[in-house]
């Protein structure tokens, strides 16, 4: 049987497959969010840093949470997808000693903004890992729709 065909989501990217693995790898403290369509078997992935765009008017519009989900949901309404969307996210880890002692807070921070664009977008979180401190992947097998995050 030939290897499957893999689709990897790096650091501020957004990717959008509709066969084999979506894989996002190596989400510490910013968070990885994969949208999927069972329906028109189409997913996104994006690897988010930072919850606020701010003033600043990013080249990158994945960068923050607030601008990357109107994105992600723009690009897979270009190809005509719609929802509903299942949706996972994992990361907002603590990875440095001073974010283990101040509990995180910046990492939260993101996870938080985060759901508030999901939810403005009509979203819902249904898999979610998040915080801790931990490196995380998230996993979606778009053939079989299984998101698993580890």
């Amino acid at each position: 049987m030939a290897p499957m065909a893999e689709t990897k989501v790096t650091l501020l990217k957004c990717e959008i497959a509709t066969s084999g693995l979506l894989r996002i790898d190596q989400i510490g403290s910013g968070v990885g969010v994969i949208l999927y369509s069972p329906s028109h078997k189409t997913a996104a992935g994006l690897h988010i840093l930072a919850p606020h765009s701010g003033s600043h008017a990013s080249k990158n519009p994945v960068m923050y949470a607030d601008t990357a989900i109107p994105y992600v949901m723009a690009e897979l309404g270009r190809k005509g997808v719609r929802p509903p969307l299942s949706v996972a996210i994992a990361g907002g880890a603590a990875l440095l000693k001073h974010q283990v002692v101040s509990g995180g807070s910046q990492q939260l921070q993101l996870v938080e903004a985060v759901k508030e664009a999901l939810k403005r977008a009509n979203l819902s979180v249904k898999i979610e890992e998040t915080g801790g401190t931990q490196i995380r992947s998230i996993t979606l097998n778009i053939d079989e729709g299984k998101i698993r995050v580890a």
